[in-house]
Protein backbone atom coordinates (compact mmCIF):
# COMPACT_ATOMS: atom_id res chain seq x y z
CA UNK A 1 0.00 0.00 0.00
CA UNK A 2 1.22 3.64 -0.84
CA UNK A 3 1.86 5.31 1.54
CA UNK A 4 0.67 8.93 2.13
CA UNK A 5 4.31 10.75 1.90
CA UNK A 6 4.88 8.26 -0.79
CA UNK A 7 1.76 10.07 -2.80
CA UNK A 8 2.72 12.96 -2.23
CA UNK A 9 6.28 12.57 -3.69
CA UNK A 10 4.46 10.72 -6.47
CA UNK A 11 2.47 14.21 -7.02
CA UNK A 12 4.75 16.32 -6.84
CA UNK A 13 7.77 14.86 -9.42
CA UNK A 14 5.17 13.86 -11.69
CA UNK A 15 3.35 17.23 -12.05
CA UNK A 16 7.04 19.36 -12.33
CA UNK A 17 8.55 16.53 -14.69
CA UNK A 18 5.24 16.36 -16.98
CA UNK A 19 5.30 20.23 -16.78
CA UNK A 20 8.98 20.86 -17.99
CA UNK A 21 8.74 17.51 -20.57
CA UNK A 22 5.51 18.95 -22.57
CA UNK A 23 6.26 22.80 -22.13
CA UNK A 24 10.11 21.97 -23.88
CA UNK A 25 8.16 20.10 -26.78
CA UNK A 26 5.50 22.61 -26.85
CA UNK A 27 8.44 25.31 -27.68
CA UNK A 28 10.08 22.92 -29.70
CA UNK A 29 6.86 22.64 -31.74
CA UNK A 30 6.22 26.05 -31.87
CA UNK A 31 10.24 26.56 -33.60
CA UNK A 32 9.40 23.85 -35.81
CA UNK A 33 6.26 25.01 -36.60
CA UNK A 34 7.57 28.41 -37.48
CA UNK A 35 10.20 27.41 -39.55
CA UNK A 36 7.35 25.82 -42.03
CA UNK A 37 4.51 27.64 -41.42
CA UNK A 38 4.45 28.18 -45.00
CA UNK A 39 4.33 24.85 -45.81
CA UNK A 40 1.19 24.09 -43.58
CA UNK A 41 -0.68 27.08 -45.22
CA UNK A 42 -0.25 26.24 -48.55
CA UNK A 43 -1.45 22.55 -48.80
CA UNK A 44 -5.24 22.88 -48.10
CA UNK A 45 -5.60 19.35 -48.02
CA UNK A 46 -3.82 19.08 -45.23
CA UNK A 47 -5.97 17.56 -41.77
CA UNK A 48 -5.51 18.53 -38.36
CA UNK A 49 -5.83 15.27 -37.54
CA UNK A 50 -2.18 14.58 -39.78
CA UNK A 51 -0.61 17.57 -38.10
CA UNK A 52 -0.80 16.78 -34.91
CA UNK A 53 0.17 13.02 -35.39
CA UNK A 54 3.45 14.36 -37.02
CA UNK A 55 4.08 16.62 -33.87
CA UNK A 56 3.12 13.27 -31.58
CA UNK A 57 6.20 11.52 -33.41
CA UNK A 58 8.51 14.36 -33.21
CA UNK A 59 7.87 14.21 -29.55
CA UNK A 60 8.97 9.96 -29.54
CA UNK A 61 11.91 11.09 -32.01
CA UNK A 62 13.40 13.52 -28.83
CA UNK A 63 12.46 11.27 -26.61
CA UNK A 64 15.37 9.70 -25.54
CA UNK A 65 16.49 13.18 -24.20
CA UNK A 66 13.38 15.15 -23.37
CA UNK A 67 12.78 11.98 -20.68
CA UNK A 68 16.48 12.45 -18.77
CA UNK A 69 16.07 16.21 -19.06
CA UNK A 70 12.59 16.38 -17.46
CA UNK A 71 13.64 14.09 -14.88
CA UNK A 72 16.56 16.01 -13.75
CA UNK A 73 14.39 19.33 -13.69
CA UNK A 74 11.83 17.71 -11.43
CA UNK A 75 14.14 15.85 -9.14
CA UNK A 76 16.15 19.35 -8.21
CA UNK A 77 12.93 21.05 -7.96
CA UNK A 78 11.20 18.61 -5.70
CA UNK A 79 14.27 17.66 -3.59
CA UNK A 80 15.32 21.16 -3.41
CA UNK A 81 11.89 22.64 -2.14
CA UNK A 82 11.60 19.21 0.15
CA UNK A 83 14.84 20.02 1.81
CA UNK A 84 14.45 23.83 2.25
CA UNK A 85 11.31 23.89 4.05
CA UNK A 86 12.69 21.19 6.34
CA UNK A 87 9.99 18.16 5.14
CA UNK A 88 12.90 16.26 4.45
CA UNK A 89 14.48 16.64 7.74
CA UNK A 90 11.09 15.88 9.40
CA UNK A 91 11.00 12.68 7.27
CA UNK A 92 13.86 11.41 8.78
CA UNK A 93 13.56 12.41 11.66
CA UNK A 94 10.20 9.56 11.89
CA UNK A 95 12.99 7.05 10.82
CA UNK A 96 12.98 7.22 7.56
CA UNK A 97 16.28 6.84 5.48
CA UNK A 98 17.27 8.86 2.71
CA UNK A 99 17.41 5.73 0.64
CA UNK A 100 14.00 5.11 1.34
CA UNK A 101 12.79 8.44 0.69
CA UNK A 102 14.40 8.29 -2.49
CA UNK A 103 12.64 5.46 -3.49
CA UNK A 104 9.58 7.19 -5.25
CA UNK A 105 11.99 9.43 -7.60
CA UNK A 106 14.11 5.76 -8.71
CA UNK A 107 10.37 4.46 -9.47
CA UNK A 108 9.83 7.36 -11.98
CA UNK A 109 13.25 6.78 -13.49
CA UNK A 110 12.96 3.06 -13.61
CA UNK A 111 9.25 4.00 -15.48
CA UNK A 112 11.35 6.75 -17.80
CA UNK A 113 14.13 3.86 -18.37
CA UNK A 114 11.30 1.47 -19.29
CA UNK A 115 9.71 3.76 -21.48
CA UNK A 116 12.88 4.66 -23.52
CA UNK A 117 13.20 0.71 -24.30
CA UNK A 118 9.70 0.65 -25.40
CA UNK A 119 10.19 3.88 -27.46
CA UNK A 120 13.44 2.09 -29.26
CA UNK A 121 11.58 -1.08 -30.14
CA UNK A 122 8.60 -0.14 -30.89
CA UNK A 123 7.57 3.67 -31.56
CA UNK A 124 10.66 4.77 -32.57
CA UNK A 125 11.36 3.16 -35.89
CA UNK A 126 7.34 4.14 -37.37
CA UNK A 127 7.69 7.68 -36.07
CA UNK A 128 10.39 8.16 -37.87
CA UNK A 129 9.30 6.32 -41.34
CA UNK A 130 6.32 9.07 -41.10
CA UNK A 131 8.18 11.84 -40.45
CA UNK A 132 10.14 11.78 -43.32
CA UNK A 133 7.14 10.61 -45.38
CA UNK A 134 4.91 13.45 -43.91
CA UNK A 135 7.99 15.70 -44.92
CA UNK A 136 8.72 14.17 -48.46
CA UNK A 137 4.72 14.92 -48.97
CA UNK A 138 3.83 18.31 -47.63
CA UNK A 139 7.37 20.47 -46.92
CA UNK A 140 7.91 21.07 -50.50
CA UNK A 141 11.55 23.47 -49.06
CA UNK A 142 12.87 20.21 -46.82
CA UNK A 143 16.01 18.60 -48.38
CA UNK A 144 14.15 15.37 -48.62
CA UNK A 145 11.40 16.61 -50.71
CA UNK A 146 14.35 17.62 -53.17
CA UNK A 147 16.09 14.70 -52.79
CA UNK A 148 17.37 12.99 -55.88
CA UNK A 149 19.73 10.40 -55.95
CA UNK A 150 21.59 8.25 -58.98
CA UNK A 151 20.79 5.30 -57.39
CA UNK A 152 17.65 4.11 -55.24
CA UNK A 153 18.50 1.85 -52.93
CA UNK A 154 15.30 -0.58 -51.31
CA UNK A 155 16.64 -2.76 -48.36
CA UNK A 156 14.19 -5.47 -48.15
CA UNK A 157 13.25 -8.20 -44.99
CA UNK A 158 15.41 -10.89 -46.02
CA UNK A 159 18.45 -8.81 -46.00
CA UNK A 160 18.58 -8.90 -50.05
CA UNK A 161 18.31 -5.27 -51.95
CA UNK A 162 16.76 -3.69 -54.58
CA UNK A 163 18.83 -1.01 -56.96
CA UNK A 164 16.82 1.02 -59.51
CA UNK A 165 17.89 3.77 -61.57
CA UNK A 166 14.13 5.29 -62.23
CA UNK A 167 10.55 5.57 -61.83
CA UNK A 168 7.99 6.00 -63.99
CA UNK A 169 4.81 7.16 -63.28
CA UNK A 170 2.61 6.89 -66.12
CA UNK A 171 3.50 3.30 -66.18
CA UNK A 172 4.18 2.71 -62.02
CA UNK A 173 7.30 0.52 -62.90
CA UNK A 174 11.13 0.81 -62.36
CA UNK A 175 13.75 1.26 -64.76
CA UNK A 176 16.70 -0.65 -64.60
CA UNK A 177 16.74 -3.44 -61.57
CA UNK A 178 19.38 -5.09 -59.66
CA UNK A 179 17.78 -7.37 -56.95
CA UNK A 180 20.87 -7.99 -55.04
CA UNK A 181 19.79 -11.78 -53.33
CA UNK A 182 23.58 -12.28 -52.29
CA UNK A 183 26.92 -11.64 -53.66
CA UNK A 184 26.70 -14.51 -56.06
CA UNK A 185 22.78 -14.65 -56.89
CA UNK A 186 22.01 -11.42 -58.72
CA UNK A 187 18.84 -10.39 -60.87
CA UNK A 188 19.15 -7.83 -63.76
CA UNK A 189 15.65 -6.61 -64.55
CA UNK A 190 14.78 -4.02 -67.27
CA UNK A 191 11.11 -3.09 -65.95
CA UNK A 192 9.57 -4.12 -62.29
CA UNK A 193 6.34 -3.14 -61.79
CA UNK A 194 6.24 -0.96 -58.58
CA UNK A 195 3.32 -2.98 -56.79
CA UNK A 196 5.13 -4.95 -54.28
CA UNK A 197 1.72 -6.98 -54.43
CA UNK A 198 2.21 -7.89 -57.53
CA UNK A 199 6.06 -7.72 -58.46
CA UNK A 200 6.11 -8.40 -62.57
CA UNK A 201 9.40 -8.25 -64.17
CA UNK A 202 9.96 -8.05 -67.85
CA UNK A 203 13.44 -9.39 -69.62
CA UNK A 204 15.00 -10.50 -66.75
CA UNK A 205 18.56 -12.28 -66.89
CA UNK A 206 19.80 -14.41 -63.73
CA UNK A 207 23.13 -13.49 -62.76
CA UNK A 208 25.40 -16.19 -60.92
CA UNK A 209 29.03 -16.38 -60.27
CA UNK A 210 30.32 -19.90 -61.27
CA UNK A 211 32.81 -22.06 -59.62
CA UNK A 212 35.35 -20.43 -61.12
CA UNK A 213 34.89 -16.97 -59.43
CA UNK A 214 33.11 -15.37 -62.84
CA UNK A 215 29.63 -14.10 -63.19
CA UNK A 216 27.43 -15.48 -66.12
CA UNK A 217 23.94 -15.43 -67.31
CA UNK A 218 22.18 -18.67 -65.61
CA UNK A 219 18.99 -17.93 -67.63
CA UNK A 220 16.62 -14.92 -69.10
CA UNK A 221 12.99 -14.42 -69.02
CA UNK A 222 10.79 -12.01 -71.36
CA UNK A 223 8.26 -12.04 -68.44
CA UNK A 224 8.82 -13.25 -65.02
CA UNK A 225 6.80 -13.07 -61.67
CA UNK A 226 9.10 -13.12 -58.34
CA UNK A 227 6.93 -14.17 -55.93
CA UNK A 228 10.16 -14.06 -53.21
CA UNK A 229 10.37 -10.22 -54.11
CA UNK A 230 8.38 -8.41 -51.68
CA UNK A 231 8.85 -4.97 -50.00
CA UNK A 232 7.10 -2.13 -47.97
CA UNK A 233 5.26 0.27 -50.87
CA UNK A 234 6.99 3.23 -48.70
CA UNK A 235 10.00 2.21 -48.59
CA UNK A 236 10.93 3.17 -52.55
CA UNK A 237 10.74 6.69 -50.94
CA UNK A 238 12.79 6.06 -47.91
CA UNK A 239 15.33 4.38 -49.58
CA UNK A 240 18.44 2.70 -47.26
CA UNK A 241 16.83 3.04 -43.41
CA UNK A 242 19.85 3.75 -41.55
CA UNK A 243 20.73 2.18 -38.05
CA UNK A 244 19.91 4.23 -35.56
CA UNK A 245 16.25 3.93 -36.61
CA UNK A 246 15.92 0.52 -36.47
CA UNK A 247 14.57 -1.25 -33.12
CA UNK A 248 16.79 -2.92 -30.77
CA UNK A 249 15.51 -6.51 -32.02
CA UNK A 250 16.30 -5.93 -35.55
CA UNK A 251 19.81 -4.51 -33.95
CA UNK A 252 20.43 -7.48 -31.91
CA UNK A 253 19.43 -9.67 -34.94
CA UNK A 254 21.98 -7.98 -37.22
CA UNK A 255 24.43 -7.85 -35.07
CA UNK A 256 24.92 -11.76 -34.86
CA UNK A 257 24.25 -12.61 -38.39
CA UNK A 258 27.39 -14.31 -39.64
CA UNK A 259 27.00 -12.69 -43.53
CA UNK A 260 27.28 -8.61 -42.80
CA UNK A 261 29.43 -6.40 -44.46
CA UNK A 262 32.25 -5.59 -42.31
CA UNK A 263 32.10 -1.87 -43.29
CA UNK A 264 28.55 -2.39 -41.51
CA UNK A 265 29.33 -4.53 -38.57
CA UNK A 266 30.59 -1.67 -36.14
CA UNK A 267 28.04 0.48 -37.41
CA UNK A 268 25.23 -2.03 -36.23
CA UNK A 269 27.03 -2.43 -32.97
CA UNK A 270 27.61 1.00 -32.01
CA UNK A 271 23.39 1.58 -32.79
CA UNK A 272 22.69 -1.16 -30.83
CA UNK A 273 24.72 -0.07 -27.49
CA UNK A 274 23.74 3.54 -27.61
CA UNK A 275 20.00 2.43 -27.30
CA UNK A 276 20.90 -0.23 -24.60
CA UNK A 277 22.85 1.99 -22.45
CA UNK A 278 21.09 5.81 -22.83
CA UNK A 279 17.71 4.93 -20.59
CA UNK A 280 20.12 3.43 -18.05
CA UNK A 281 20.80 7.77 -17.69
CA UNK A 282 17.56 7.95 -15.55
CA UNK A 283 18.43 6.05 -12.97
CA UNK A 284 22.05 7.18 -12.78
CA UNK A 285 20.46 11.19 -12.91
CA UNK A 286 18.99 10.32 -9.22
CA UNK A 287 22.12 8.94 -7.76
CA UNK A 288 24.16 11.65 -8.71
CA UNK A 289 21.75 14.25 -8.12
CA UNK A 290 20.55 13.67 -4.26
CA UNK A 291 23.36 14.55 -2.35
CA UNK A 292 23.78 17.82 -4.30
CA UNK A 293 20.14 18.77 -3.33
CA UNK A 294 20.02 17.07 0.10
CA UNK A 295 22.74 18.04 1.81
CA UNK A 296 23.12 20.31 4.96
CA UNK A 297 24.23 24.30 4.01
CA UNK A 298 22.83 27.26 5.15
CA UNK A 299 23.36 28.81 1.74
CA UNK A 300 22.01 26.65 -1.15
CA UNK A 301 22.91 28.02 -4.78
CA UNK A 302 19.67 26.48 -6.47
CA UNK A 303 20.65 27.75 -9.57
CA UNK A 304 24.17 26.45 -9.38
CA UNK A 305 22.28 23.16 -9.16
CA UNK A 306 19.91 23.59 -11.96
CA UNK A 307 23.28 24.82 -14.43
CA UNK A 308 26.05 22.22 -13.27
CA UNK A 309 23.11 19.51 -13.65
CA UNK A 310 22.07 20.31 -17.46
CA UNK A 311 25.36 20.92 -18.10
CA UNK A 312 26.76 17.64 -17.18
CA UNK A 313 23.67 15.96 -19.08
CA UNK A 314 24.53 18.35 -22.40
CA UNK A 315 28.23 17.41 -22.04
CA UNK A 316 27.25 13.29 -21.54
CA UNK A 317 25.21 13.58 -24.36
CA UNK A 318 27.91 15.21 -26.48
CA UNK A 319 30.38 13.29 -25.27
CA UNK A 320 28.62 9.40 -26.28
CA UNK A 321 27.78 11.46 -29.52
CA UNK A 322 31.75 11.87 -29.87
CA UNK A 323 32.82 8.55 -29.04
CA UNK A 324 30.06 7.00 -31.04
CA UNK A 325 31.42 8.70 -34.43
CA UNK A 326 34.47 7.51 -33.49
CA UNK A 327 32.83 3.52 -32.81
CA UNK A 328 31.25 4.21 -36.71
CA UNK A 329 34.42 4.23 -37.96
CA UNK A 330 36.10 1.24 -36.38
CA UNK A 331 38.22 3.48 -34.20
CA UNK A 332 37.45 2.45 -30.68
CA UNK A 333 34.83 -0.60 -29.70
CA UNK A 334 31.27 0.03 -29.64
CA UNK A 335 30.74 -1.42 -26.22
CA UNK A 336 33.97 0.81 -24.55
CA UNK A 337 33.06 3.86 -26.88
CA UNK A 338 29.41 3.39 -25.07
CA UNK A 339 29.54 1.55 -21.88
CA UNK A 340 32.58 2.58 -20.51
CA UNK A 341 31.61 6.31 -20.18
CA UNK A 342 28.58 5.18 -18.71
CA UNK A 343 30.27 2.77 -16.07
CA UNK A 344 32.63 5.28 -15.07
CA UNK A 345 30.10 8.26 -14.23
CA UNK A 346 27.98 5.63 -12.79
CA UNK A 347 30.81 4.01 -10.47
CA UNK A 348 32.00 7.69 -9.14
CA UNK A 349 28.59 9.05 -8.43
CA UNK A 350 27.32 5.33 -6.92
CA UNK A 351 30.39 5.57 -4.72
CA UNK A 352 29.63 9.72 -3.63
CA UNK A 353 25.93 8.93 -3.15
CA UNK A 354 26.86 5.92 -0.77
CA UNK A 355 29.45 8.22 1.40
CA UNK A 356 27.00 11.24 1.41
CA UNK A 357 23.66 9.20 2.36
CA UNK A 358 22.75 7.60 5.49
Amino acid sequence: MIKLWQRYFYREILKVFFFFLFGFFFLYSLIEYSMHMDDFFKNHHLQVAEVILYYVNQLLKRLDFLLPMALLLSTIKVLTTLSSRNEWTVLQTSGLSTKKLLRPFMVVACGCSLLSYLNFEYFLPSALRHIEEFRISHFHSSRLAQRREEIHLIPLKDNTKLLYQSFDKEKNVLFDVLWIKSLDDIWRIKYLNADPANPTAEYVDHIVRNSAGFFEKKESHPKLYLADLKWHPSMARQGLIPFEQRSLTDLYRMNYKSKMNPYEVPKIATALSFKAAVPLISPLLIIALAPFCLGFTRHRHHFLIYAFGLFGLFAFYMMLDSLTILSDNGVIKPFMAVFAPLALFASFFTWRFIRKTP
